[in-house]
């Protein structure tokens, strides 16, 4: 390769990668890839986390509540996984708005008739409200409703 081309190689090459760096730094879409894993990971703590201090929704009046029923989920399934699509954020400056659409897969603990009552799949849609807190974004409120549900065998 000439000396001519190697500047002009190195200067695409950082081209293509600045779009998936900028995309990776995105804070608000680090807090959603931040709930995906935490999910995997069946950490409570973390999800708890990366919810504002003032969180509240239309089934938990605040952030202890809200933990409180994600411990429950966690404790009741073996494994989850989680994958996010159809992401949007809509930002302000001390507000960001995300929709998203939620797939989730998960075994339940097979204690007693748990594993029978309990989802093996779901897809849901996400709204969520994210402000800044602790020097990051912070989920705020969350609205959610099922789009489908699969119990498994």
């Amino acid at each position: 390769m000439t000396r001519a081309l190697r500047p002009i190689l190195a200067l695409l090459l950082l081209a293509a990668a600045l779009p998936a760096c900028r995309k990776e730094s995105d804070p608000v879409r680090a807090t959603i890839d931040g709930l995906a894993k935490a999910a995997k990971d069946r950490d409570a703590d973390a999800t708890g986390d990366l919810l504002a201090a003032a969180y509240a929704d239309s089934e938990h009046p605040d952030r202890a509540a809200a933990l409180l029923t994600i411990r429950r989920y966690f404790a009741a399934y073996e494994s989850i996984s989680a994958s996010f699509s159809e992401l949007t954020i809509d930002r302000k400056p001390d507000l960001a708005r995300t929709t998203f659409t939620a797939t989730f897969d998960g075994a339940p603990r097979k204690i007693g008739s748990l594993e029978g009552m309990l989802p093996r799949s779901a897809k849901v849609k996400f709204e969520m409200n994210l402000v800044p807190e602790e020097g990051r974004w912070k989920v705020a409120w969350a609205g959610w409703s099922l789009v489908s549900e699969g119990m498994g065998p």
